[in-house]
């Protein structure tokens, strides 16, 4: 347990100056919207979205985390196996705590917005493709899923990058980059956009889930037998 607490506490410290750095920005960004709504709110409106820069914020620093901690971690007598489960118990916690910071932002926007009778804010969220009220449960669950989503992605990127070197690592981006330009030419995003709307939310967040646990499992064996040192 030790281990375990002294893992996160390595984690958290290597991207902790990132962290106050994004959050103050992005709560900033609130402020000043709040702020430009009391002078022009009879003129424009505001579209706020929370949730979409944290994703962006997660894939990225995930995409960098093994270069910053593996290596330590190896040096300190972990294994790699061990190394890993660390980690995604870690991203499994940042995930929890950004999902509940992102519902909360929610209600304190929605709270003030309704004291200071701000009707020019609207705020952006995935979750208004399954319910318009935005409950704050099931902003916290499609977050939790997004952003472990975003994380383990963003890992998977690195460990391209880690094991196949700069080369390997672009390449792997063009080859996804072309999975959009092929769904486009075969028209292959009508049925999947008919098989989303279709769907229910549980089943997104399963199949996403379940997505996630795939590609950590994949992480886990490219990791398996991975130098300490990067390609």
């Amino acid at each position: 347990m030790n281990v375990l607490k002294g893992s996160f506490y390595v984690f958290f410290q290597s991207y902790k100056k990132q962290n106050i750095i994004f959050w103050c920005i992005l709560f900033s960004i609130v402020f000043l919207s709040f702020f430009l709504d009391s002078f022009f709110g009879k003129y424009i409106s505001f579209a706020i979205t929370i949730s979409i820069p944290v994703y962006i914020f997660y894939s990225t620093m995930a995409s960098k985390i093994l270069n910053r901690t593996m290596p330590y971690f190896l040096k300190l007598g972990l294994s790699r196996i061990q190394y890993v489960l660390h980690l995604g118990l870690f991203f499994l916690a940042w995930s929890i705590a950004g999902a509940f910071i992102i519902a909360c932002t929610h209600e304190i926007i929605t709270f003030f917005s309704e004291l200071l009778d701000v009707k020019d804010i609207i705020i952006i969220h995935p979750v208004l493709l399954f319910d318009t009220t935005q409950p704050f449960m099931l902003i916290v669950a499609l977050d939790f899923v997004l952003l472990l989503f975003c994380l383990i992605s963003g890992l998977l990127l690195n460990v391209v990058f880690y094991r196949l070197g700069t080369i390997g690592g672009y390449s792997f981006i063009g080859i996804l980059a072309l999975i959009p330009i092929v769904m486009v030419i075969f028209e292959w995003y009508t049925p999947l956009f008919e098989v989303l709307s279709k769907a229910s939310v549980f089943s997104i967040l399963s199949s996403l889930l379940l997505m996630t646990f795939l590609i950590y499992s994949v992480i886990t064996g490219a990791l398996r037998k991975a130098s300490a040192i990067p390609a």
